[in-house]
């Protein structure tokens, strides 16, 4: 390794030139006079020379221990990366996750002068000479690589994985622009023919080319947004998975209140890059108030967010604020009926009162704007699946999904819908549909591992519930369902232990689940389960879902069968999908099944879309 000594004589870095004794990074004409801190950061790596050193090492020796948080280490090495123009795949400063950081070039020290001899043997006068031929030879080969790119024959690049992208502003609160650029990009790139794009909403570990391949892509689009007194710069780079090459970099800047704007140029720019002439252009969108657009994304943020405090409501309030700004602006109507749509679920809201408020507010949207009379099928068809309309359900869905533009709520809402009448194999077809728009949604991921769940597919499912497990999904149904596929393997111990933790999170009382537990390895024990589970319904201190399957397990199936009537009330008392999941087989072969079917309007649904009941699945005619 170098010493400090050594490198403070001066030592290359690739095309890099650092002399510590002048304070001086150079290449060529470029001359940087480096920060303190990310200058000592530097030569810390320096003296490791490719050795991956610790965050915790890092702020010792760079900040004495005095750091309380890594956000100053993060900015001295984007600093760094800034200075040597270092942008993914990173070829200076590599991170290594949950170790630390590490020089990607070999540290070479300069040489000391040697005195020059009066006269050089010829093998030192021909030295040169070689090393030119060598050279014109590497030039030589480097033009034949580029020319295709110079000649407008960059090889075709047909689908495209968007990274998330770094904040590069240090302040958390500006996330709703890092955020709502990736995912107006992804939706903006959406509408190009021919074009696979995902809006990957997770970043992963390793190389392009294995990113690439695990999200079934050709190339990656890595980023960053800084947002500095009021101006705004997107970078971006686009990186060929099969070899790590950068096809194409650039960025956009100008003012943050023209959030649109800058936006609508990315997308440009990117499609230009990606495909040129031969691709349409990008459909035009008439820009809103800038005021009212900025509204709109921090809404989309918190709505996205919504599991956090009060983001719901939140985001009900800025897309309210957004349409007072710019009645004209369709999106925001979106928003705000999704909003509506979801506060009964999310917070025990009025059904009736926001679903007509839903409604209403798409109703207006849509004479404001037109253009988002297809994607306004997906607010109808959420609605008319909470009211049992399940004709007109999949109807206004079908017209959603089918859109130009969609974002992946229509497909794994249309994928809840059609588990709720027992069409589990076509539900996976459009929860995996939902997967090709946005592989890194958490509430994607659980969706696919759910129906993998039900469909008794235990590798694929445990395979989803690990991504959505990394990607913090939560939610009593996925964990109910993850428990599910884990005591169905076998793993009684794994299960009930997730479980617990789920009930502890959530406050809930515990004392049901031993006894459930004790009682499934030994159904002598069931009465003294059913007690318990059932004095914690009486005091509604469990939800439906858990009565229903608790009860079915357990042999009580007149009484799984009262949970599931109380589908007749308004709205869904408890996930629909239940009522056909492996496990819940002796509560359909109950007598009083295809009654209560009947009642809730599946039976005659199936008739009206070809479907029939035959071996405890719903079969459907193509």
């Amino acid at each position: 390794m170098p010493t400090l000594e050594e490198l403070n004589g001066g030592f290359n870095l690739g095309e890099w030139e650092i002399l510590p004794a002048r304070g001086v990074i150079r290449r060529g004409e470029t001359r940087i006079e480096p920060e303190n801190k990310p200058y000592r950061v530097l030569m810390a790596l320096a003296c490791r020379d490719g050795e991956v050193v610790s965050k915790d090492e890092l702020i010792e020796e760079v900040w004495e221990g005095k750091a309380f948080s890594d956000e100053p280490l993060l900015r001295a090495v984007s600093v760094l990366r800034g200075y040597f123009g270092d942008k993914r795949p990173f070829r200076y400063i590599g991170n290594i996750p949950k170790r630390g950081y590490r020089l990607l070039k070999k540290v070479e020290l300069h040489e000391p002068a040697a005195p020059q001899p009066d006269a050089a043997p010829p093998a030192a006068r021909s030295e040169p000479r070689w090393k030119s031929v060598a050279a014109l030879v590497a030039l030589a080969l480097l033009a034949a690589a580029i020319w295709p790119f110079m000649a407008g024959q960059q090889p075709a690049v047909r689908s495209l994985a968007i990274m998330p992208l770094e904040n590069l502003s240090g302040d958390p609160g500006n996330q709703w622009i890092v955020d709502g650029v990736r995912n107006t990009l992804a939706q903006r790139l959406t509408g190009l023919p021919e074009f696979t794009i995902k809006n990957a909403r997770r970043s992963y570990d390793g190389e392009p080319s294995e990113i690439a391949a695990l999200l079934g892509v050709e190339s990656l689009l890595f980023g960053d947004v800084q947002l500095q007194d009021g101006a705004l710069r997107i970078g971006f780079e686009i990186v060929r998975g099969s070899d790590n090459v950068t096809l194409v970099a650039g960025e956009v800047a100008g003012s943050a209140d023209r959030l649109f704007q800058l936006q609508e140029k990315l997308a440009s720019t990117i499609r230009d890059d990606l495909a040129g002439s031969e691709t349409p252009e990008l459909i035009k969108l008439v820009a809103p108030d800038s005021a009212a657009y900025n509204s709109y994304m921090r809404g989309m943020y918190a709505l996205e967010h919504r599991l956090e405090r009060d983001n719901l409501e939140m985001s009900i309030e800025l897309f309210r604020q957004s349409i007072d700004l710019d009645e004209s602006y369709g999106p925001a109507y979106l928003g705000l009926a999704t909003a509506y749509a979801l506060l009964p679920d999310y917070r025990g809201a009025d059904l009736e009162r926001h679903h007509e408020l839903a409604i209403a507010t798409i109703e207006k949207g849509v004479t404001m704007a037109p253009s988002i009379a297809e994607p306004a099928g997906a607010i109808y068809g959420f609605v008319y699946h909470q009211q049992k309309r399940w004709r007109e359900s999949e109807a206004s869905y079908r017209r959603a999904v089918n859109a130009p533009v969609v974002d992946s709520n229509a497909f794994s809402w249309y994928s809840r819908m059609l588990a709720s009448v027992g069409r589990l194999d076509e539900s996976l077809d459009m929860a995996l549909a939902a997967e090709q728009i946005d592989p890194g949604s958490n509430l994607v991921n659980s969706r696919i591992a759910m129906v993998y769940t039900w469909l008794n597919n235990p590798a694929k499912a445990h395979e989803y519930f690990d991504r959505a497990n990394d990607l913090d999904a939560t939610g009593i149904i996925h964990v109910m369902a993850h428990s599910l596929l884990l005591w169905s393997g076998g793993q009684a111990e794994l299960s009930r232990n997730l479980t617990f933790a789920a009930a502890q999170m959530e406050e809930a009382p515990t004392d049901w689940i031993d006894p459930v537990y004790r009682a499934l390895a030994d159904p002598a024990l069931a009465a003294d389960a059913l007690a318990r589970i059932d004095s914690a319904w009486e005091k509604r201190l469990v939800i439906p879902d858990i009565v229903l399957v608790a009860r079915t397990l357990l042999g009580d199936i007149d009484g799984a069968l009262e949970i599931a009537a109380l589908l007749e009330q308004p709205g869904e008392a408890f996930s629909m999908e239940l009522l056909f999941i492996p496990q819940l087989r002796p509560l359909r072969e109950h007598p009083g099944f295809m009654p209560l079917l009947e009642r809730l309007g599946i039976v005659a649904y199936w008739a009206d879309a070809r479907c029939s009941w035959e071996n405890d699945r719903v079969r459907c005619d193509p």
